[in-house]
């Protein structure tokens, strides 16, 4: 509906004076009886140029959400962000265990190898001895 329809609908119920429900862009408007009583003294000017509030009217497009729609990619954007960062820190706990195991792995076959040795270098000497 056009304001300048919402308008005329608007006045039509003050002057017959009878209450109405006026649907504008998907929304109920109630006119009641009180809201009639209270604005019957008003006078309805006749200079107003409902053509003039026709072209003010906005129609909208996408720039009024231009501000909304940034600032849902930067929130999106701040939740990838942490996510990752989260993910990262796993793996890096993950990778620093893992590296861990490994060395201490490690550790102890050097040290098999290390008592292997000492004893065979201990029975070279021993045999060398006799």
């Amino acid at each position: 509906m056009k304001p300048e329809t919402l308008v005329k609908k608007i006045i039509e119920a003050i002057e017959t004076a009878s209450p109405t429900t006026i649907t504008y862009n998907g929304k109920k408007i109630n006119i009641t009886k009180k809201l009639i009583d209270k604005y019957t003294y008003c006078e309805v000017r006749d200079d107003i140029d409902l053509e003039r509030i026709d072209t003010n009217a906005k129609d909208g497009g996408f720039l009024p959400f231009l501000p909304l729609i940034f600032a849902g990619l930067s929130a999106s954007g701040a939740v990838a962000g942490g996510t990752a960062a989260g993910v990262r820190a796993a793996n890096e706990d993950k990778a620093a265990a893992v590296k861990a195991a490994e060395e201490h792995r490690h550790n102890l076959i050097m040290e098999k190898e290390a008592k292997k040795l000492a004893l065979e270098k201990k029975k070279v000497q021993e045999w060398q001895t006799y």
